[in-house]
């Protein structure tokens, strides 16, 4: 199927028409048929003078000094001024007399007249001789014919142009007139605004809850993402809606041009991204794709392909990166994969942007929205877990075990030495208090999780007689962490490598770059063999648990013997 140019794209935008151009020479100038049966017909065969007396009444000039307009070969002779366009059309029965014929100039950027066998049937704006003389007329004109000038036979118009106020590259000459029955052209440039109303209103509603969910949801990048792609398809219907909206002149057609082309540029590039984060693909493509994009719209494009070029590409990169994903096995890609395939064939049959673009959009939401069900539901388990886990960790921490030691230690001092038992007793006392005030916290400042772990090596100090230290290096005091999760590996590694050692540091670093930060804590105790395999305990599962509830995906957890001892690593990805 031949694919429209850009300017038949661009007139199917703006009113009702794909129009294909057809190069034809002055020898083979078949007349426009205008019969009984015709809805529309565009005006073609245009023939081009200047118009050196633009002040003056139009008057007959001889065939032989009007050439065939072919902008494709001729456009740079067309520019500012003032032009004669004119070409015949035929009537060849009686038309019906109870339907109006009307007559739609579109996209003409400035003023006009149109004459019908001399005679002036219609005048939009004023001509002028230069840019202040020139008033630009209404963007939504047209007229009826009268009937009496519908007789069978041929006729002769003439569209008379003062083009001093084209401020873009959508030149004046890549307008059409088009005639036929009124009602039917009126109905079709109905249908075009009722369907950029229909596409506003329904991705309005995702660009809003994706907005709400980058403010709500630790900004995700990937909800800004498709909200700003909705918003861009937005304003692509809202640009059309314009001249419905408000008063407008024809120069508006500079803007709408700018417009199309940044809305163009925009979705080409975002659309890709969009999938390269929901996917979780490495984002050093973005560069790629960004880069690929300018150099295809800079050097490969122009206003004649430039839409129907880049949808080439925005499907192409967004196919190749849903496909991967399929590979990949990710989550919705097979939803996404059918939004694809029916993106194709909105523009296999030429749907223009609006129709490709609200197929993209509308299955990514129902994607976006599966995903985000899915992690509500992840996230719910997660934090049911953890909230299990912190019930078994309160257990742990004041099971009568380690009480009845902790008050036998009581004992000894109590006859040893006094001060030291009260001291111990009010470390438990303390460290009891401030489990009490996390354990239920999904998030705590660091500093109150290394005051819990040293409070609890000053109670196991005590208790064993021993000096067990905490020393920290290039933590930020501003930083939260998940409560307990350095206490549980401080209390594990008491537990397994210090039963010979009455002295022992634990080492708290954080390490921070572009992609990550890590909290790497070691200690010095002496650990067997059997220590060396990764521990599948409560300690470790609540660590896990606690990680996953705070950064879903985006943590790894290691722990393992060192040559100084052993050395848990936790790792947050950005």
């Amino acid at each position: 199927m031949k694919k429209p140019d850009f300017r038949s794209i661009y007139r199917f935008i703006l009113t009702v028409f794909l129009i294909v151009n057809v190069r034809i020479e002055a020898s083979e100038l078949p007349a426009n048929n205008l019969t009984s049966s015709s809805t529309m017909i565009n005006l073609k065969h245009w023939q081009i003078i200047k118009d050196a007396e633009p002040n003056k009444p139009l008057t007959s000039l001889p065939d032989s000094l009007w050439q065939i307009l072919d902008s494709d070969v001729d456009e740079d002779l067309y520019s500012v001024g003032n032009w004669l366009l004119k070409t015949d059309i035929l009537i060849t029965d009686s038309l019906d007399d109870k339907r109006l014929i009307g007559l739609f100039p579109l996209n003409f950027i400035t003023a006009y007249e149109i004459y019908w066998d001399g005679i002036k049937i219609g005048q939009n704006g004023k001509i002028g001789i230069n840019e202040n003389d020139e008033v630009a007329g209404n963007y939504n004109f047209n007229l009826t014919l009268p009937l009496n000038l519908l007789k069978n036979g041929k006729h002769t118009i003439v569209f008379r142009i003062s083009n001093h106020n084209n401020y873009s590259s959508w030149k004046w000459f890549y307008g059409d007139i088009v005639i036929g029955k009124y009602d039917f052209l009126l109905e079709k440039i109905y249908q075009l605004y009722y369907r950029a109303f229909f596409i506003t209103g329904i991705l309005f509603i995702p660009f809003l809850f994706n907005l709400f969910l980058y403010l709500a949801r630790k900004r995700k990048i990937e909800h800004l993402i498709f909200s700003l792609i909705c918003l861009i398809v937005i304003i692509d219907s809202t640009t059309m809606l314009t001249p419905v909206l408000t008063d407008t002149r024809t120069t508006f057609i500079n803007w709408q041009y700018f417009a199309y082309n940044l809305i163009t540029l925009l979705f080409t590039i975002l659309f890709p991204i969009f999938f390269i984060y929901l996917f979780s693909f490495p984002k050093k493509i973005i560069g790629l794709i960004i880069v690929i994009t300018l150099i295809i719209f800079f050097f490969f494009t122009n206003f004649l392909n430039v839409f129907e070029v880049m949808t080439l590409t925005v499907l192409i990169l967004s196919t190749l990166i849903t496909l991967w994903a399929l590979f990949k096995r990710k989550e919705e890609s097979i939803v996404i994969i059918l939004g694809i395939i029916a993106a194709w064939a909105a523009y296999y049959f030429n749907f223009a942007f609006a129709g490709f673009a609200t197929t993209m959009v509308v299955c990514t939401s129902f994607s976006v929205a599966r995903q985000f069900a899915r992690k509500e539901k992840t996230e719910r388990e997660a934090q049911l877990r953890s909230a299990q886990l912190e019930t078994e960790l309160l257990k742990k921490n004041i099971n009568p075990h380690f009480v009845l030691n902790t008050l036998t230690s009581v004992i000894v001092w109590l006859r040893k030495d006094s001060a030291a038992a009260i001291k111990l007793i009010v470390s438990l006392a303390e460290e009891f208090r401030m489990i009490n005030q996390i354990s239920a916290l999904k998030q705590i400042p660091i500093n109150q999780e290394i005051d819990l772990c040293k409070s609890h090596l000053k109670i196991m100090s005590y208790r064993k007689g021993a000096n067990y230290k905490f020393e920290t290096f290039d933590i930020d005091e501003k930083e939260t962490v998940p409560p307990m999760i350095f206490h549980t590996l401080v209390e594990n590694g008491i537990t397994h490598g210090y039963e010979k050692k009455i002295e022992g540091t634990f080492k708290l670093q954080s390490i921070k770059n572009a992609q990550s930060k890590k909290y790497i804590l070691s200690n010095d105790g002496d650990f067997n063999q059997e220590d060396t395999k990764r521990s599948t305990g409560f300690g470790v599962k609540y660590i896990k648990s606690r990680l996953e509830e705070s950064y879903p995906g985006k943590w790894n957890f290691t722990s393992n013997k060192c040559a100084t001892g052993w050395e848990s690593i936790i790792e947050v990805r950005n």
